[in-house]
C-alpha cells in the first residue's frame, strides 16, 4: 500500500495475532498478548524516531552507541487500547502519555464518533505522536484523534494498530497524507456493523473482560 503503511512481517507477531483472533482466548490471556504486540509495535516504530550518537565507557573500553532524540507521546484510544499502550510504553519508556476517550456510534450509513474526553498537551509541535488503537476499522475514531493532534501542531503522527482494515487504511490516507500506519495484519473488509472481518470481534469487550451478553467474566 505504499511507504506510508508498514506491515510487520514477523512470525512471532503473526502467532500472537492468531491467539487473540481465537474466540476461545480468555480476557486475561487476550490482554497479555495485546501487551506483547504493543511492545513489538513500539520496537518497529522506533526506527522512525530520531536518535543521537554517543560514546559510553564500558568496564573495558569506550563504545559507540545511540540515545533517543525524539520527544514522543503515546496517545491511547480508551478503553480498548490500555494493554496496547502498556506494551508500546515498555518499548519506548521515555515517552509521555495522552488519552482520547471516544464512543463509536453505529448508524445505518456508517459510524459516527463522539469524543467526550481528551488529555493532551496544548502544544505538540516538538512531539512525535503515536496513536495506539488495537483495531483500525472504519478509521473514523483515529481520524478524529489525528485532527486533535493536528490542531496542536504535532510534528509527526504515527498510527499503531494490531489489525487494520483495507477500507480504514484507505480512508485515513485519503485525508492525511503525511501520517505513517504501522500494523501487523490487514484484513480485507468490514461487515454491516462496521467491524473488521475476519478481525477478532470487539477488542474492548474481549480485553476488558466482558462477554457478548455483557456479563463479567471472572478468571
Amino acid at each position: 500500500m505504499g511507504n506510508d503503511v508498514i506491515v510487520i512481517d514477523n512470525p512471532l507477531a503473526k502467532h500472537y495475532v492468531t491467539v487473540i483472533r481465537s474466540k476461545e482466548t480468555p480476557p486475561m490471556v487476550f490482554r497479555s498478548i495485546v501487551r506483547k504486540l504493543g511492545f513489538i509495535l513500539g520496537y518497529e516504530l522506533s526506527r522512525f524516531l530520531q536518535w543521537s550518537n554517543v560514546f559510553v565507557e564500558t568496564p573495558l573500553a569506550r563504545a559507540k552507541g545511540v540515545i533517543p532524540n525524539s520527544k514522543v507521546i503515546i496517545v491511547g484510544i480508551l478503553g480498548a487500547s490500555i494493554p496496547l499502550v502498556e506494551g508500546i510504553w515498555e518499548a519506548i519508556p521515555w515517552a509521555g502519555l495522552g488519552l482520547v476517550a471516544a464512543k463509536r456510534i453505529e448508524e445505518e450509513n456508517g459510524v459516527k464518533v463522539l469524543t467526550y474526553y481528551t488529555r493532551l498537551p496544548d502544544d505538540l509541535s516538538e512531539y512525535t505522536v503515536v496513536i495506539a488503537d488495537p483495531m483500525l476499522a472504519t478509521g473514523k475514531t483515529i481520524d478524529t484523534s489525528i485532527e486533535f493532534m493536528k490542531e496542536r501542531k504535532a510534528r509527526e503522527i504515527i498510527v499503531a494498530s494490531i489489525i487494520s482494515s483495507k477500507p480504514g487504511i484507505e480512508f485515513l490516507l485519503s485525508k492525511h497524507k503525511s501520517i505513517k500506519i504501522i500494523t501487523i495484519e490487514i484484513d480485507p473488509k468490514l461487515n454491516s456493523k462496521w467491524f473488521i472481518v475476519p478481525g477478532l470481534g470487539d477488542a474492548g469487550d474481549r480485553g476488558l473482560g466482558i462477554d457478548l451478553k455483557g456479563y463479567s467474566i471472572w478468571l
